[in-house]
């Protein structure tokens, strides 16, 4: 696994980027460096909403440069009922539920259980589509793409599929990073949010009048802790 030299590294590496980059280019990389990261902070906030007695109405990606742009969403999902502590914690499930994910995965990278990794992403994505009232052509494909794959895998003429993909730990290695380069993004892209902006922060400061900068803290500390799981985690596993 990374150890700590390299992960400050690529952290420094990722701030400079944060901090400096402009442009059309820099943007669209920064979208699709934090995708999988949002695909989780979206299911978070909705799965905790269901888990507290609310309903997902939709949840939405916009994978374009130009409309995320125009837009300033890259991901939304639209919460349907739920009561006052369900509507906190589906705000405080974002952060928090893409934190604790990097945790898992680092666990499960440490552990040896590398095949786990993309599945569980997927899993977490389809449950909470398959939950929602409102699901698009493109995540309906999606489902049955994964439902038939694994028909595949799981027939006995089809083991070969198996040992492909335990052949190929290179795309879960690949994805591993990703996800971690994304967090260490989004570290810093709710560093550099304002107070009076639009997001979780506020909406928390706004529900329990505690001020923005306190939650800010707190996210801050939750992922920074989580992108630096694969070194802290050897430690307690040793």
């Amino acid at each position: 696994m990374i150890d700590l030299p390299l992960l400050l590294a690529l952290f420094v590496a990722v701030a400079y980027f944060t901090f400096s980059s402009r442009g059309m280019l820099a943007y669209t990389f920064g979208i699709y460096l934090d995708l999988p990261n949002v695909i989780i902070h979206e299911c978070g906030h909705a799965l905790t909403a269901r888990l507290w007695g609310g309903s997902i109405q939709s949840i939405k990606f916009n994978v374009l440069p130009a409309i995320v742009k125009n837009s300033g969403i890259l991901g939304l999902a639209e919460i349907g009922n739920r009561s006052g502590l369900g509507m906190f914690f589906s705000l405080l499930g974002g952060y928090v539920s893409q934190a604790l994910f990097f945790v898992v995965m680092s666990y499960l990278y440490l552990q040896g259980l590398l095949l786990w990794i993309i599945p569980l992403f997927l899993g977490i994505y389809l449950l909470t589509n398959l939950l929602a009232r409102e699901k698009s052509f493109w995540q309906n494909l999606i489902i049955l793409i994964v439902i038939g794959i694994s028909i595949l895998i799981y027939r006995n003429d089809s083991s070969i599929l198996i040992r492909i993909y335990q052949s190929v730990d290179i795309i879960t290695i690949s994805f591993v990073v990703w996800y971690m380069l994304g967090l260490a993004h989004q570290f810093f892209i709710v560093l550099l949010l304002k107070n009076d902006s639009h997001w979780d922060g506020t909406a928390l400061a706004t529900k329990t009048y505690i001020p923005t900068i306190i939650w800010k803290g707190l996210f801050l500390l939750a992922m920074g802790g989580a992108y630096f799981a694969p070194s802290w985690l050897q430690l307690l596993l040793v």
